[in-house]
C-alpha cells in the first residue's frame, strides 16, 4: 500500500491517546459540575451510576444526537459521550436538573488522556517516509496544537510537518451538500455517497448515518493545507477509533481506512470489527505503521 499512499489522517483523543487511563476522573469531574449546578446538589452519585450503566446497556443501539438529530455515533463510545448521554437521560427524566454548558470543558481540561507511548516513533516513522500527515478531530484545533507543540518541543522539524485541523463536528449529520469554500469544488464526490450506510443498519439496529458535511469540509481543507488542489481520497489513508465518526464518511468516499480498537471498558463494538478487515485493525498505532 505504501506507494500508493501519500497522505495520513489521524483522530485525535482515542485514536492517539490513552482514554482507557483517564475516564474514571473525567466521569467523576463530570458529575462534580453537575452537582454544584443543581443546589440540592443533584444528581446523587448513585443516581449517576445508574444512569452510565444504563446509557452503557442501550448502546450502540443507543445513539448520540448532540444536535438534537440523527444519532452520529454509540452512546457509550467514550467516556466524553458517555457522559454527555448520562447527564441527557437524567435531564429527561428531571425536568428541573441544570446541565451546565461548561461541564464538558471544565472536566475535560483537568483530565486530559496521555498520549500513546508510540505516537512519536510513528509520526517520525510516517513524516521520514515523506507522507503528509495531519489531525482531524471534533476537539478544538487550538488544544491539539498545544497538545503537539509539548509533544513534539525537541524535534521543530516534525512538528512543522503536521497539520490540524479540528472543530470538525463529525457528528453533524447533513444530508445536502456543501455549497461553499472548497467543499463546494468536490460536489460529484460528495454526491456519490448514500445517505445510509446499506448494510450496517442490519448489524446494528439503527441506520449509520453517512453525509457529514463539516467533516467533508475538514478532509478538503486539510487537503488544501498540504497544497493539494485535487481530491486524492484512494491515496488518502484515515486512522480513527469510532466508525461512524471517523471512518465510515471515508470509507464510503474510497479511502482506506485503519480501525484503533478501543480498550475496556468503551472496547470497540461487534459492528465495527465486521466493518473492517482484520488486517486493517489494531491495538494501537503500530498497526497503522506496519501497513504503510
Amino acid at each position: 500500500m505504501s506507494s500508493q499512499i501519500r497522505y495520513v489522517v489521524l483522530d485525535f483523543d482515542g485514536t492517539c491517546t490513552q482514554i482507557d487511563l483517564m475516564y474514571q476522573g473525567f466521569l467523576a469531574a463530570y458529575l462534580v459540575e453537575l452537582q454544584h449546578a443543581n443546589p440540592d446538589g443533584k444528581p446523587t452519585n448513585a443516581a449517576w451510576r445508574d444512569a452510565l450503566d444504563r446509557v452503557r446497556a442501550a448502546s450502540p443501539k443507543a445513539g448520540w444526537s448532540p444536535t438534537g438529530g440523527l444519532p452520529a455515533a454509540p452512546a457509550a463510545a467514550d467516556p466524553y459521550i458517555h457522559a454527555g448521554e448520562a447527564a441527557a437521560l437524567l435531564k429527561r427524566e428531571d425536568d428541573k436538573l441544570v446541565l451546565p454548558t461548561t461541564a464538558f470543558s471544565n472536566a475535560y481540561k483537568d483530565h486530559k488522556a496521555d498520549w500513546r507511548t508510540e505516537v512519536v516513533d510513528v509520526l517520525e516513522a510516517l513524516v521520514g517516509r515523506d507522507l503528509h500527515v495531519g489531525f482531524i478531530s471534533n476537539s478544538k484545533t487550538e488544544g491539539i496544537n498545544a497538545r503537539l507543540d509539548g509533544l513534539l518541543a525537541g524535534k521543530p522539524a516534525l512538528r512543522k510537518a503536521i497539520q490540524v485541523r479540528g472543530n470538525a463536528m463529525k457528528f453533524e449529520i447533513q444530508p445536502v451538500p456543501p455549497t461553499s469554500g472548497l467543499a463546494a469544488n468536490h460536489l460529484a464526490e460528495w454526491n456519490r455517497v448514500p445517505e445510509i450506510d446499506p448494510d450496517g443498519a442490519s448489524a446494528l439496529g439503527r441506520p449509520i448515518y453517512l453525509r457529514r458535511g463539516s467533516y467533508f469540509e475538514a478532509i478538503c481543507n486539510l487537503w488544501s493545507d498540504f497544497g493539494e488542489h485535487g481530491f486524492p481520497i484512494a491515496e488518502t489513508i484515515f486512522c480513527g477509533d469510532i466508525w461512524e465518526l471517523d471512518l465510515a464518511l471515508p470509507r464510503a468516499l474510497g479511502a482506506p481506512v485503519h480501525l484503533v480498537r478501543r480498550a475496556p471498558p468503551y472496547q470497540t463494538y461487534d459492528y465495527e470489527l465486521a466493518r473492517t478487515a482484520p488486517a486493517h485493525q489494531s491495538d494501537d498505532l503500530r498497526g497503522l505503521l506496519a501497513r504503510l
